[in-house]
Parts: structure tokens; sequence; C-alpha cells
């Protein structure tokens, strides 16, 4: 029998306490490759390999708490070294780890800190740009997780274009989320539309802010929750926020994967006024539970949203204002609904492991 294709994912994304992301988006890719059947996978931190019984674990209990307990280098036994001779897979920038392995592979997520640094904390572009170049010259496959962004990386490293390979994500929510959730009563809001994503510049809250104070948005009828942690330059946008606008935004903060499928179960939509995404896996989240999305034209989310969503400049108050008008249509609502549970089916497991077992099989 023809032995299995060996990797060593590296899982370093996983011992955040607070999954957002780019921890989810390593779980999800953990499980889709396991869940293929077709490779030989371990799991590493850096030059560690980790025990596959406890990773295995917190991919289930979605905590990355539990790994940074029990692996308390204090506490845990030493660990063994990672083979160094079989392919590894960084599901972000390798940092100092390039050119360690025979072969290595990493995923670029985005290039706003390369393309709209303005958007970012300097400290933030620094970390995001400091080995770009050396990693992708060590890499064997540069995974991009859109079309999107695989466009600005062909821009940015012409000499990368070679070895680009789209990997596209999926959600999948533990089955206990529904049972759950049909248990509780409903969460005491008046309608809402959600807003998920950290508050920063990037993100584009400001435009829903000003769309607020607009008088041709009259009396619009829902409120908006905004679901995320504090970011750079929050201090600034939330000093302007208007009495008006107070009166119609809630801000949660940081909350944990749960309340946000609840928050998005029962929300009327989802609205991503995001100047630019690499992915918007949000825009998919709040799909696989059939609510449209209204989304900017900013970055990948057309190319994930499909015909699920209403689409406007993100640079324009006015044509949000409008957008917004028309997804609250209730009859408009239902039928985006309809279309986003079919277009959040079509990503799936198999479609996000399918590009790195050809690159491990070529």
């Amino acid at each position: 029998m023809k032995s299995k294709p060996r990797l060593n994912l590296d899982v370093a994304p996983l011992f955040e306490a607070r999954w957002t992301g780019l921890s989810v988006f390593t779980q999800r890719l953990a499980n889709a490759l396991l869940r293929s059947g077709e490779l030989e996978v371990e799991f590493v931190r850096g030059l560690a390999r980790l025990p596959t019984a406890l990773v295995l674990d917190s991919l289930r209990a979605g905590l990355g708490g539990y790994l940074m307990d029990v692996l308390d280098p204090a506490r845990a036994a030493p660990l063994a070294p990672a083979g160094l001779d079989v392919p590894v897979l960084y599901p972000t920038s390798k940092g100092v780890m390039s050119g360690l392995a025979a072969r290595e592979a990493s995923v670029i997520h985005d290039l706003t800190t390369l393309f709209m640094p303005e958007t970012h904390d300097e400290g933030n572009v620094a970390l995001h740009l400091d080995h770009l170049a050396e990693a992708l010259a060590t890499d064997d496959a540069v995974f991009c997780i859109s079309q999107t962004t695989r466009a600005a990386l062909q821009m940015a490293a012409p000499s990368a274009t070679p070895r680009l390979r789209l990997i596209e994500q999926y959600v999948e929510w533990p089955e206990a989320f529904a049972l759950a959730c049909s248990n509780l009563p409903a969460l005491p809001l008046p309608p809402f539309a959600l807003v998920i994503g950290t508050i920063e510049p990037r993100k584009n809250l400001q435009l829903l802010l000003t769309a607020l104070e607009r008088s041709d948005l009259g009396e619009f009828p829902a409120r908006f929750v905004v679901v995320g942690r504090q970011g750079w330059q929050v201090e600034t946008l939330l000093a302007g926020i208007s009495p008006r606008q107070q009166e119609r935004v809630i801000f949660t903060g940081y909350i944990s994967e749960f309340a946000k499928y609840r928050l998005l179960a029962q929300a009327e939509f989802l609205v991503f006024p995001s100047l630019c995404e690499g992915f918007g896996i949000p825009a998919l989240e709040a799909m696989s539970l059939g609510k449209p999305v209204l989304a900017s034209r900013g970055g990948s989310l057309p190319e994930v949203v499909g015909d699920a969503g209403v689409y406007f400049d993100p640079l324009s108050s006015e044509e949000f204002s409008a957008a917004l008008r028309e997804i609250a249509d209730p009859r408009r609502c239902v039928e985006l609904g309809r279309r986003a549970g079919l277009r959040a089916r079509e990503f799936t497991p198999q479609r996000m492991a399918a590009p790195v077992i050809e690159w491990l099989k070529s």
C-alpha cells in the first residue's frame, strides 16, 4: 500500500487565549486536512512537535487557553523536535522560521499592510512586512485565501506567481450550537443588523456611523450590534459618536463563538463596511445561517458573497445608505437569505483541503 504524504502543520495560532480570525482559520484548516484522510498530519509549533491528542482536544473544544495551560513550559515535559525532512505548512507568515524545513508553504491572508499602510499601526505594518520577502523566497508553495489576495501578491512579488495557490475557507459550527440556541429564549433586542470585526480604521465602521446622521436614511427601523475587540485608534472613533448614533449602535466587545452564532441567528442581516478584506469569514458565517450581507466592494467580499448580498462603495455614505434601505426591505432580505444559504454550501472542507493535498502530491 502506498504511504500517504506527511505534513507538519504549524498550529501556533491555536495558542491564542481568544480565538479570532487566524485561530479559527487554523482550526478549520486542521479539521479539513484530517477529514480528507489523504495525509499523515502531525502538529508542530516552531521546531517542536506537539502531542496529537492534545491538539485534537483543543480543536474540538475551540479553546486556546487549554493548550497554553497543558503545555506550560514550567510544568510540561520537554517536547520532541519536529522532523525538518517533513513538509511544513504555516497558516500565516513564517516570520523567523523561514528556510528551516526541506519544503515549506505559508498562507497569505491580505496585503493591506503593504497597499494600505495608513489603515494599520506602524508596528503592525513592520511585523507583517519585515519577513515577507524572505518567507516568499523559501516557500515551495504560497497559499492565498482569495483571488483578491493572490492578485495583490502578484503585483507585490511577481517572481512568486508560479507558486501561488488558492485556498478558500469554509464554515462549520459545532452541532451543539444549534441545539443550545433552540433551547434558549430570543435575545431581548429589537430588530438588528450585525457588524463583526475588530474596531480599527480598515474595518470602516465610521461609514455606518456617518450614514446614521444622514437625513435620507429616515427613521431606519433596525439597530446595529457591533461585535469585536477594540483595536488601533478606537479611542478616536468612540470619542466622536453622537447621541443619535449611541441610540442606534450597541458595542459588545469580544464575545465567544457561541455568542456570535446566537447573534447571527437572530440578526436580520450582516453589515460589512470594510475598506478591504482578504477573505471576509464573517460574511460566510452569516450566509451559512441564511443571512444576507450588506457588503463593501472592497477586496474579496464580492467573490465570497456572490449574489447573496447588496454592495456599496466603502467610501460613499450615499451608496451605503441606499444599499442599507434596499437590504432592509423584508422581501429583498428573504430573497437574499435563500441565496446566502446556497452560496455558503459551496465552501466545503474538501475545497479547503484540496490545494494542500495537491501541493504535497506534486
